[in-house]
């Protein structure tokens, strides 16, 4: 079994309400602990960015903590604004 970054890679991410709001792109990982700290997503056309934290290229930051893996379909707990 590949490491939690390359699971991760390509899987689809909803929001509790059932909304896509894309596809993980890639995990950003701790450069001491190694560990998975954040993932970037490709946000979904429909997706409003001003509710997220986005990079310059246009990525959905989330951290990795809000993150639930269920089968091939990642579900994340969206911070309240």
């Amino acid at each position: 079994m590949g490491n939690v970054s390359d699971i991760l890679i390509g899987k689809t991410v909803l929001n509790a309400k059932g909304v896509i709001i894309g596809k993980v792109q890639e995990s950003i990982k701790d450069s001491i602990s190694g560990e998975v700290t954040s993932v970037l997503i490709k946000p979904s056309k429909e997706v409003d960015l001003q509710k997220y934290t986005v990079t310059a290229h246009g990525e959905i930051i989330f951290p990795f903590s809000s993150l639930s893996a269920v089968k091939d379909i990642i579900v994340i707990e969206e911070p309240l604004r």
